[in-house]
């Protein structure tokens, strides 16, 4: 039953925001593990304090999406510590991210089906890569 405590567990409509909450609960508060839904359909689970991300917990996004980090009074604890998904199964790397740069504007779907970059294709590769790498 919404906005009812069922034991340890609390489920909770935020009719002003359009969020709701499931999980735990400590003086009222969302504390302990739990799902909280934004009315975007974003889905974060995992640890909550005080009404808030803290601790370990992923956002779970409509499009398939999803980012995974250690988090503290409502903040990414590390920034680019955190990892993001997409619903392909691709994980971002910003360290080690060879689509849609500079040289190359194909995406991982693009790269994987086989095409070829639009120089390379025009036979003008050498001479973008001269240009950008002196």
């Amino acid at each position: 039953k919404d906005g009812m405590f069922h034991g340890d567990t609390v489920r909770v409509a935020m009719e002003h925001t359009g969020s709701s909450y499931e999980g735990d609960h400590k003086d009222g508060r969302m504390e302990g593990n739990g799902v909280y839904v934004f009315p975007t359909g974003t889905k974060y689970v995992g640890q909550m304090k005080d009404g808030m991300f803290h601790g370990h917990g992923t956002l779970y996004f409509p499009c398939g999406g999803k980012f995974e980090a250690e988090w503290e009074n409502g903040l990414q604890v590390k920034r680019n510590e955190g990892k993001y998904m997409f619903s392909d199964g691709l994980e971002y790397k910003p360290e080690d991210w060879p689509y849609c740069d500079v040289l190359d504007r194909r995406f991982y779907t693009e790269i994987c089906g086989g095409l070829k970059p639009a120089a390379v294709r025009n036979n003008i590769w050498c001479s973008i890569r001269s240009l950008t790498t002196n």
